[in-house]
């Protein structure tokens, strides 16, 4: 059970700082790329272990849930979108990746949902409304989010990828429907939805690794060189 959040009298609570890119931009000879990397990396873990902790109050996990808004979706994908899909940022990086998309593009995708869930039991997991909205999908990745950091970790890793498995296979019915009239569109759809499929698997992944305690803060081997 956990314990009550911000409960701790006294404790003022401080937010990790999220661009390591700062620490290496003036040191001679420019950014190292490994050194940010494994920076980026330290940053994501951070993230999760300050919304974790049962001392962060409300305010801080719900500043972590809507992090792109505080700092752009840019600068996240600096520090992430390259990561390795099982890594803490490579994890974040899809989430918040997924949140963007379903805020920029709720009514379609809420549509995809609706076809998708006939596909995939997922849509248990996932925890949506039946039939969904566009406001409900966003509520949805929220509850997801605000998971990753006051819940359980893997729940909500799994609970990220069966929505994107579920969206993914509504790309994939809508896309059926596209290839007696508009192939090209059709097969533009498809690949989404197979990008989206893999985005579910690395989620799924990365929830198994960090039940096994194998989840990296970074991984040297696959480290940027140039």
């Amino acid at each position: 059970m956990r314990n009550q959040r911000g409960s701790s009298v006294g404790i003022t609570y401080s937010r990790p700082k999220l661009m390591p890119l700062e620490e290496f931009e003036h040191r001679s000879g420019g950014l190292d790329p490994a050194e940010v990397f494994s920076a980026a990396q330290t940053v994501a873990a951070k993230l999760v272990a300050t919304g974790q902790d049962p001392n962060a109050d409300q305010a801080t996990v719900d500043w972590l849930v809507d992090l792109v808004a505080d700092v752009g979706l840019d600068t996240m994908a600096r520090l992430w979108a390259d990561a390795p899909a099982v890594t803490y940022g490579g994890a974040l990086w899809r989430l918040y990746a997924l949140q963007q998309a379903t805020q920029r593009d709720g009514e379609m995708w809420a549509t995809w949902y609706r076809a998708g869930s006939e596909a995939y039991a997922s849509r248990v997991i996932a925890g949506a409304t039946e039939p969904p909205r566009a406001r409900d999908l966003q509520t949805l990745i929220t509850k997801i989010l605000t998971g990753v950091y006051s819940g359980d970790f893997g729940i909500a890793l799994e609970r990220g990828g069966a929505y994107a498995r579920v969206i993914a296979a509504g790309q994939h019915q809508h896309a059926e429907r596209l290839e007696d009239f508009n192939p090209a569109a059709a097969a533009a759809l498809e690949h989404r939805s197979v990008k989206l499929q893999r985005t579910a698997t690395e989620l799924e992944l990365c929830a198994t690794a960090w039940r096994q305690e194998r989840l990296p803060v970074e991984r040297p081997e696959q480290r940027p060189t140039d």
